[in-house]
Parts: structure tokens; sequence; C-alpha cells
């Protein structure tokens, strides 16, 4: 009997913004609703194992989906007590993600309205699929 292997590649089609703030997770998120007129709510946390013998590490997370035009938004901690959610990416503690039908003069206007945020200390665009760790973005 033969085996079928099968490979399942992800798409990483979607914003990605790092964000450098020493605010709490749900001051710089009420800050990203008013600047970005979206609604982002505290959501369950994203569990990940970093490393196969280490229990799962637990990384903040605020949503917000809109069905309507089948757009989402989240924002998801960088850091943890057991590291990193995305290690190459070491001087940002938070990533903004945005899912749907975005452009990229969208994505500029998220980026400068996310550093106008008076406590935000810098923002910069990434490209998903460059990074090696981007299968923990995927959630």
């Amino acid at each position: 009997m033969s085996k079928f292997r099968l490979d399942i590649e992800y798409d990483y089609d979607f914003i990605l913004i790092g964000i450098s703030c020493h605010e709490k997770d749900y001051r710089l998120c009420w800050a990203m609703n008013q600047a970005l007129s979206i609604d982002m709510a505290r959501a369950e946390p994203l569990q990940i194992s970093l490393k196969k013998e280490d229990p799962p590490a637990s990384f903040s997370l605020y949503a917000h989906e809109n069905p309507e035009n089948d757009t989402a938004c989240f924002i998801v901690g960088n850091r943890s007590g057991s590291g990193l959610l995305v290690p190459e990416q070491k001087h940002a503690d938070y990533f903004f993600t945005a899912k749907g039908p975005f452009g990229k003069d969208d994505e500029a206007r998220m980026l400068q309205a996310i550093k106008n945020i008076p406590f935000v200390l810098t923002a910069f665009a990434l490209v998903p699929a460059e990074l090696k760790s981007k299968q923990n973005l995927v959630f």
C-alpha cells in the first residue's frame, strides 16, 4: 500500500507591523482602536510551544473581526515568560496583523497611524514570508 504525503503551505498574505512600545497591551489596544477606528477586544491568549520539551507559552491577543467586509485585525504580544513569539524580531514588543483585502496604501496609512500614537517608540512593516518564525503568526 502506498503512502500519501500531505504538504501544507500556509498563506502569509497579511499586513504585519512590528511595534516597539513600553506600555501595557490594553493601553496599546485602546490607542490603536482610536487611531484606526476599529474595535479590538481581548481574546483568548495565543498558546504556542516554542520548544518541543517545554509547555506552551502564552501570548496576549486582541482581535477584531468584521465578517461584512471579510477583514480581521489582531495585536499579539511578542514576549512571554517563556520567550519570544518571533525571536528574530527582539526589538518588537507587539505585532499588528491585518487580514483581508488591504492594499499597499492601506498598509502605509495603518503604519503612519500607529507611529502617531504618542507612546509608540517605533513601528515598522515586516514581510511575514521572510521571517524564520512565520508559522507562529498563523492563528
